[in-house]
């Protein structure tokens, strides 16, 4: 009997010092402002036909009251059959370790290998990529995905 008055009065005890297990909310970060811009493409390299290096710059606003970090960047071009350039398939993904600081914006350069179709019919066309922006944060991860169209005249870019 005095087994089974202690073991009630233990779990009473046990109950009463701990409250009901609620999750701690995490804060939500704002989606960060993002652009993307084709600093040197077929224009600056005089319209080479063939395997060329296309360089972007990725503007990156962070509107969190928290760091966030780039990763990583997936990027394909949408339009195969249109465009002055298609991106090289077999080089998706790009990986980064950039952190942006709260309420700051970072530019971001990278060069990406594409096919370019030299003097043609398609060496103004825009060129379609589709991509995906992985970020750290300190409440988790995030994806932004986009689509953006990339002309090829001087000034379309600015």
């Amino acid at each position: 009997m005095r087994i089974l008055l202690a073991a009630a009065a233990l779990a009473a005890v046990a109950c009463s010092s701990s409250g009901p297990a609620t999750p701690k909310q995490k804060a939500e970060i704002p989606q960060p402002d993002f652009e993307i811009r084709q600093l040197v493409g077929p224009p600056e390299l005089n319209y080479e036909e063939g395997a060329i290096e296309v360089k972007y710059r990725l503007e990156i606003g962070n509107r969190a009251d928290v760091p966030i970090t780039l990763s990583r960047l997936e990027i394909v071009t949408v339009n195969p059959e249109g465009g002055a350039y298609t991106l090289d398939s077999r080089h998706r993904a790009y990986y980064f370790r950039k952190t942006i600081k709260p309420h700051e914006q970072m530019p971001i350069d990278f060069w990406a290998k594409a096919y370019g179709y030299g003097r043609s019919t398609r060496e103004n066309e825009p060129v379609t990529v589709r991509g995906t922006l992985y970020f750290e944060t300190p409440n988790g991860y995030y994806n932004q995905v986009f689509v953006k169209e990339i002309g090829q005249y001087p000034g379309q870019n600015d």
